[in-house]
């Protein structure tokens, strides 16, 4: 029997890289995109190694450019592609009197533009597939604003209004679209930041009402959920996945 198959951006690092591994777990093929190259190495060799039987093959594409993404999606060798993760993203913090306007264009290409070129590169192959669905990694950024994050906020909010357009456009074809919103979340990233006092696991803990981070799975459970028969009558909808946070009213 043919697996399905998940397309996933962003799919070696951090929560992409747990995405990858929840669709491996639960037996599909795999495609997975970055733009670094090493990255991509590792991590196929770590889900290779973990689930032997699954295809994983690697692509470095850009999703700021629609040359790199067609390129992409041309090389696909399955006939269709179940799922598409659009996962690929940026952060820069930076107020918004200090930010530049190549460092705003720099969020807006990959965190929201991307996600527009990536889907509707991967429709034709999406098309082909007799359950499709398309689930976007948002973040709780989308519904509050934060502080030195315009940019980022911006196209987050940008991207739970183009979510529910897609599932509109594409509902007849029976695709469905949805977005998971997650919120501070344990990534290598963050642990980083918490041990070289840059960011403080106290404070955070402190506004979340379950009083700790997300582990990269749990969001990555979130995200199969969505891809998966459990929601087929789930479509156009931002799933929050943040512990809490939000319903504190303090970010």
């Amino acid at each position: 029997m043919t697996r399905p198959l998940a397309f996933i951006t962003g799919g070696a690092k951090g929560i992409g890289f747990a995405i990858s591994d929840e669709f491996a777990c639960n037996g599909w093929d795999l495609v997975i995109t970055g733009r670094d190259s090493m990255a991509l190495t590792s991590a196929v060799a770590s889900l290779q190694k973990s689930h032997p039987d699954i295809s994983i093959s690697a692509i470095e594409m850009d999703v700021r450019s629609k040359d790199s993404i067609a390129s992409a999606f041309g090389s696909v060798k399955a006939d269709a592609i179940d799922t598409l993760v659009n996962c690929a993203g940026v952060i820069i913090r930076e107020p918004i009197e200090t930010m530049s306007d190549d460092d705003w264009v720099e969020v807006i290409e990959t965190d929201l533009s991307g996600v527009f070129r990536c889907s509707k590169a991967a429709l034709p192959l999406l098309l082909k597939s007799a359950r499709a669905t398309v689930v976007n990694v948002g973040s709780i950024a989308g519904s509050v604003g934060i502080a030195g994050r315009s940019g980022y906020t911006a196209a987050k909010a940008g991207l739970e209004g183009l979510t529910r357009t897609m599932a509109l456009e594409w509902a007849d074809r029976n695709i469905r679209v949805n977005n998971i919103a997650p919120g501070w979340t344990m990534t290598e990233m963050v642990r980083k930041g918490i041990d070289d006092g840059r960011i403080s696991e106290t404070l955070l803990t402190d506004r979340i009402a379950l009083s700790r981070l997300a582990q990269p799975s749990e969001i990555a459970s979130a995200v199969y959920f969505m891809a998966s028969p459990a929601s087929s009558y789930i479509t156009g909808q931002t799933l929050i996945v943040d512990g809490g946070i939000t319903i504190n009213g303090n970010t």
